[in-house]
């Protein structure tokens, strides 16, 4: 995909101020004029249609759970791209969040995950899916969590290798959510230090042992070594009343 320059127009209305590169596809930060005069500034995402699994329909991209994502404004396609118009952001994304102020403590990380969690088991229930990502949370706010990307299974792919089985989609959430963890306790990525990952107890020295061991699961190359998010779900339910029983403090 061609991208975009400072200045160029997206569908004649958004003009390109500056281009972030995205987990999947492209990030651009726009400005609209409206027939008001007002000026509104717009994320927009772009993503080639090559990389679709089908045909895809507008309609089809929309159709997504907005308790989970943040809202899409418009969806179109222009010269062989998929662009989605978000309504104006508000909040501060987890990549930039842990470029600020990364390691986060044990409280915040469990906080974030458990969020990241609870919308994936509501996501799978519902057929949808989503990418985690540290470029693709949005910290609200509110203290909610949206994912910007994803939607309904089959419209949107998650990634440029074949689209998975539903069991296998998980198992590899499994994977991701443990390396994100293991990023926001430690600010090392997992996946650059080699075969064998150091404990995050190496780094972090309030990190209990079942949490070394969790990791250690859920960072395996063998996907039937890996707990479900299921049951990540009640590890981190676990571990946030050990952090109530501990420091007299509940994670909120």
């Amino acid at each position: 995909m061609k991208l975009k320059e400072q200045g160029e127009m997206i569908n004649g209305t958004y003009r390109v101020l500056k281009t972030f590169p995205f987990v999947i596809g492209t990030l651009y930060y726009t400005e609209a004029h409206q027939d008001s005069g007002i000026v509104c500034k717009r994320f927009v995402h772009a993503l080639e249609l090559d990389a679709m699994p089908h045909q895809v329909e507008p309609e089809e991209v929309l159709a997504r759970d907005e308790s989970v994502f943040f809202p899409v404004k418009e969806v179109f396609v222009e010269d062989g791209v998929l662009y989605q118009v978000f309504r104006r952001l508000e909040g501060n994304l987890l990549a930039h969040h842990l470029i600020q102020h990364s390691p986060l403590n044990l409280e915040e990380t469990v906080w974030i995950a458990r969020g990241i969690v609870n919308h994936l088991l509501r996501l799978y229930g519902e057929k949808q899916l989503t990418i985690i990502h540290p470029q693709n949370v949005l910290l609200t706010p509110g203290k909610a969590i949206r994912f910007l990307y994803g939607g309904a299974w089959g419209a949107l792919p998650k990634g440029l290798a074949p689209q998975v089985d539903q069991k296998t989609n998980q198992l590899v959430d499994s994977y991701t959510l443990g390396t994100l963890i293991y990023r926001m306790l430690t600010g090392k990525n997992p996946i650059g230090v080699g075969l064998t990952i150091p404990p995050i107890s190496t780094y972090c020295k309030e990190c209990p042992p079942e949490l070394d061991e969790w990791i250690e699961r859920t960072c395996s190359f063998d996907l039937h070594k890996r707990p479900t998010i299921a049951e990540t779900a009640d590890f981190l339910e676990w571990l946030a009343e050990r952090r109530v029983k501990v420091g007299g403090e509940r994670d909120e």
